[in-house]
């Protein structure tokens, strides 16, 4: 993939679109989300480890002066919680918001946004707010294979004004916002969870879409938006091994197995989720099965395995090494973890939002995403 284009830039642009108020926009009721499914995301365990009392020392002299007979201390004092990030499919939350609250009733799409912002936000408290968009200008991938989503009808005006607005507006309440250029917010969603890794953050991304699932680890977990945005499923490691019975590693080669039908991408034929579980199964990859001839046609059956090994060694024309290279997300965006800390002060905020018209989710969104009074904003804060 890296060869499509160079790194896209981040920003939001100054994009003409919609407004920002509630004459565009429609109402998201409370927003709230319900239950969470699954253990907290950002608790760790913090009960120090027990330690044993020092046995008692007999001393048969007394001891030297300037060196201590007692047993040294050992500290129980738990390490401070790893800092968290959260990133959020901002056209995926777009969309929900849109087609959920249509934009001919009051308030509109835009209040809705902010609404399921602010409710996944307070359902999650992070240190950190990344928010990522789709590339509007062009797309590396439809360059590279230009069927890519190429079934999908073309968007509403309405929600592209939506989706235009919302960088702007958001980037004047704090948010740190990613628009790469070329690319999409999946790759921006796995570039901030590499960044988050490297600097020992924890991570959570919520989306819609499926192809995040391989971004999970022992450090990032999946936030999967149902519904109008209130029904979480929180996607670990064991959840996806025991639920799609593959690793968070081999997901991608899982769906480049059995394609896409949302991105027009058709899988190797034949094989679909099943089968392709069964092959991950029993092979750490899809290059160990195909190194494996009998083993592959053992696991797939004479003729599925054949026509695996067949489109592997079939170069350019392979289906399931297009899939892989339009699947695999980008992780090497730019993303500044110490921009994506709260930067916008509760009455800038409050005010902002009354000025565009949704004064009304001032205390949900102050207490999501505005600076804590005890928080000093960065230098580099939206201006008063």
């Amino acid at each position: 993939m890296g060869g499509w284009g160079r790194g896209g830039s981040s920003g939001a642009g100054g994009h003409a679109g919609a407004g920002w108020g509630q004459d565009s926009l429609v109402g998201c009721g409370s927003g709230t989300l319900g239950p969470v499914d699954g253990p907290t995301l950002f608790d760790a365990d913090l009960r120090p480890a027990e330690v044993a009392a020092p046995a008692p020392l007999t001393v048969s002299a007394p001891a030297r002066v300037g060196i201590s007979s007692a047993p040294p201390r050992v500290s129980t004092a738990a390490a401070p919680p790893a800092p968290s990030l959260l990133v959020i499919d901002g056209d995926g939350l777009a969309h929900r918001a849109f087609h959920a609250y249509p934009t001919d009733r009051t308030p509109g799409p835009v209040h809705g946004f902010l609404a399921l912002l602010a409710a996944v936000a307070d359902q999650t408290p992070a240190d950190g707010l990344v928010v990522g968009f789709d590339s509007r200008e062009r797309s590396f991938r439809r360059e590279r294979f230009p069927a890519y989503k190429a079934q999908r009808d073309d968007k509403d005006p309405g929600l592209l004004a939506v989706l235009f607005a919302l960088p702007e507006a958001l980037e004047q309440l704090g948010v740190t916002v990613v628009v790469p250029e070329g690319w999409e917010a999946d790759d921006v969603s796995a570039s901030a969870a590499a960044v988050a890794e490297a600097n020992g953050w924890r991570c959570a991304i919520a989306t819609s879409d499926r192809d995040a699932f391989c971004l999970v680890s022992d450090s990032t977990s999946v936030l999967r938006l149902r519904g109008r945005g209130s029904q979480v499923t929180v996607v670990t490691p064991q959840r996806l091994r025991r639920e799609v019975g593959v690793a968070p590693h081999q997901y991608v080669e899982y769906s480049a197995l059995r394609g896409d039908v949302s991105d027009n991408l058709e899988g190797v034929t034949g094989i679909g989720p099943t089968r392709a579980a069964t092959l991950l199964k029993a092979f750490p990859t899809v290059a160990a099965a195909v190194a494996d001839p009998l083993g592959c046609r053992s696991v797939l059956g004479a003729q599925l395995g054949q026509v695996l090994i067949d489109d592997l060694h079939a170069g350019e024309a392979s289906v399931f090494r297009r899939n892989v290279e339009l699947m695999q997300p980008r992780t090497d965006l730019p993303i500044d973890l110490a921009a994506s800390r709260r930067r916008c002060h509760p009455e800038r905020m409050a005010e902002r939002l009354g000025a565009w018209g949704h004064g009304r989710l001032a205390g949900r969104m102050v207490s999501a995403l505005a600076t804590r009074p005890e928080q000093v904003p960065p230098p580099d804060a939206p201006p008063d």
